[in-house]
């Protein structure tokens, strides 16, 4: 029978279960970079507000377990261990994102594997189940967006909560079918709203896309089955959250492994901890500072994909999860300090007086793409314009902004992101976790970063 004539996720189910999944070695550097990021991120948000609140609710609901919540010591059942990690990795945004499914796919994977996988899995052990979550938010991505990231649907919720549950069937050694009907139950799950940006509700959807997958797995493992249809019915997922183009969706699925969506399309790990959509500007005025004044600044004027500035509505941040999806805040932390620090975040920098000043200055200007199925079109960058107390005017563009795959973090800044975010503690770990490849068993590992003390 023709691949078009199954359902779609009968399609994805079997790519999952049975295709073999290596990647090139520079897709691999990028992968182990990435388990390391998050891992990173992950011990660095577990002290934020949302993270600690969601400690204390699965605690109350008296749900133990044995998967270790990364970097304090607590211990709950695999769905719970899989929410809460996922939810202290997203706390500060500053985990990776991927250009097609407009997603943060380590974050939801990630801690979902980390909950699932038995004693003596090894660092090996981890790629190929990476990959087909990766693949599956990637090929979804092509087939819905940007039309459905534009109609407000979270993706890092909806489509990371299918590559995560893709992730776990290929770790649990589910079947073809038993992937397909997991990925079949997780889209009952699939949900989360960008307008819930700037609130905890925004790394709290991230916990709930891999908490889902988790429970998705088992369940399906235990037997339980959705429609295998739910993906590219009339009135299923692709048509009610993207009004799909059931042609694309084919396309789409068409090019599983050929090539891997990771080698394709690489994976951006992020130099500053706020939304991505902020960093083309940050990059592009970064150009701009030297011998530049920042009182000299008479009006700044930045200009961007109405896609991108409708996920930064705040102007001037009341706080971080405002300050999180503020693009003048962004830029004016760009321009004054030439970055922009977890430590930034922590002591309010947007109530600086300069900063608020600068803030004052910035004008947004959103415009209509003429790609809009392309999240970054190389022929329309983001462009900054400065307009000088004297009358004198800089510009500058950004196509794709410092971190991203054409664009990408080097080593030794990936290393030093790394060891700032895992505390001096633990600094001595960096190059064993950037190595986590080569673990003969990933549960010792992660137990050396379980436990703060």
């Amino acid at each position: 029978m023709n691949n078009a004539s199954f359902p779609a996720l009968s399609r994805l189910g079997t790519f999952v279960a049975e295709a073999a999944l290596t990647v090139d070695d520079r897709s691999h550097d990028q992968l182990r970079a990435a388990v390391a990021d998050c891992l990173g991120c992950i011990l660095a948000g577990v002290e934020m507000p949302v993270s600690a609140k969601a400690r204390f609710a699965v605690r109350a609901m008296g749900i133990g377990g044995g998967v270790a919540v990364l970097g304090t010591g607590q211990r709950t059942a695999p769905a719970q261990a899989a929410f809460l990690n996922a939810t202290a990795g997203h706390a500060l945004d500053f985990d990776d994102w991927e250009a097609p499914g407009n997603t943060h796919p380590t974050v939801v994977v990630l801690p979902a594997l980390l909950a699932c996988i038995p004693s003596g899995t090894t660092g090996a052990d981890l790629i190929a189940p990476y990959i087909a979550g990766f693949e599956v938010i990637a090929r979804l991505g092509e087939a819905l967006n940007l039309e459905h990231y534009g109609a407000g649907w979270h993706t890092t919720a909806t489509l990371g909560t299918l590559g995560a549950t893709a992730a776990v069937a290929r770790v649990m050694r589910l079947d073809a079918r038993q992937s397909a009907h997991a990925m079949a139950l997780a889209i009952s799950r699939a949900t989360g709203y960008t307008c819930q940006f700037g609130s905890n509700a925004k790394p709290l959807q991230a916990g709930f896309a891999a908490q889902a997958a988790v429970e998705c797995a088992y369940l399906a493992a235990a037997g339980a089955e959705g429609q295998l249809h739910a993906l590219d019915h009339p009135r299923g997922f692709a048509a009610l959250t993207g009004g799909a183009d059931p042609q694309r969706l084919r396309d789409a699925l068409d090019r599983l492994g050929q090539p891997l969506a990771l080698s394709e399309h690489g994976i951006a790990l992020k130099p500053w901890p706020n939304c991505s959509y902020t960093h083309r500007l940050m990059t592009a005025l970064l150009g701009l500072r030297d011998g530049l004044r920042p009182e000299s600044i008479a009006r700044l004027d930045l200009h961007l994909p109405d896609v991108h500035a409708a996920i930064l509505p705040f102007h001037q941040p009341r706080d971080h999860g405002e300050a999180l999806f503020s693009l003048p805040f962004a830029c004016a932390m760009a321009l004054v300090h030439g970055d922009l620090t977890l430590s930034d975040t922590a002591r309010d920098a947007w109530t600086d007086p300069q900063i608020v000043t600068l803030i004052s200055r910035t004008h947004v200007h959103p415009f209509r793409p003429r790609r809009p199925d392309l999240n970054f079109d190389p022929e329309e960058p983001d462009r900054a314009v400065i307009t000088l107390d004297d009358g004198q005017i800089l510009t500058s563009t950004c196509t794709y902004p410092l971190g991203a795959p054409q664009n990408p973090l080097a080593a030794d800044r990936i290393k030093a992101k790394l060891a700032a975010n895992i505390a001096p503690r633990l600094a001595g770990l960096a190059d064993t976790l950037l190595d986590w490849p080569a673990a003969p068993d990933l549960l010792d590992l992660i137990d050396k970063i379980a436990d703060p003390a």
